[in-house]
């Protein structure tokens, strides 16, 4: 192993919370061929001090799920029980594992560090959130409201949506104006199933 790249690599975990692209990697290291540096990166996986996250991302064995989530898609969120359970609105998710909301196709990302699960949302409905820490985190009600929808969308969660989250903790005032950007028929349900029962 080339001892000045690990070194380099270790220097800049910190900087970058512990996620590298290759993109990157070539950039930082262009007076290597990318056959050298490839190699390098072969070689700090096996050693265990890199994980390959995907095609072209690597993190370090400290690195969180929300930071390489951010690196990996910058335009989206982290929502749902995620959300919910770091408000302590819900017990607690299953560890290693964070939902994430995203325009586009939804996929999902598992590596020894846990799993990232990107739901897909429509356009008008990608809001509601604020950066935070390492990445995009959205307020409590829009968590709550994306966990309605996506179990209105048939998606079914770790948490029971009607009787384990504290809806004390919510502001019924901001899940109101949120519910102005959906259609109708999901207000409705939202309304009939879940709404005003402070």
């Amino acid at each position: 192993m080339d001892i000045s790249f690990y070194k380099q690599i270790k220097s800049w975990a910190e900087e970058i919370d512990g996620v590298f692209m290759i993109q990157d990697l070539r950039v930082a290291f262009n007076k290597i061929s990318s056959a050298s540096m490839y190699r390098e990166l072969k070689v700090l996986e096996e050693s265990g001090d890199l994980i390959r996250i995907k095609r072209g991302c690597y993190a370090t064995l400290d690195a969180k799920l929300s930071a390489i989530s951010a690196r990996i898609c910058p335009d989206s969120y982290i929502s749902t029980g995620t959300v919910l359970a770091a408000h302590k609105a819900i017990g607690s998710i299953p560890a290693h594992r964070i939902q994430a909301v995203k325009i586009g196709s939804p996929t999902s990302y598992t590596c020894q560090l846990g799993t990232i699960e990107y739901l897909s949302i429509a356009p008008k409905l990608f809001f509601g959130f604020d950066r935070k820490d390492n990445g995009n985190w959205t307020t409590l009600e829009k968590a709550y409201l994306d966990a309605c929808y996506f179990y209105y969308k048939r998606r079914r969660f770790s948490f029971n949506i009607d009787v384990d989250v504290d809806r004390s903790l919510l502001s019924h005032k901001v899940i109101k104006q949120y519910l102005k950007k959906y259609d109708r028929r999901f207000s409705s349900f939202y309304q009939d199933n879940f709404g005003e029962r402070e």
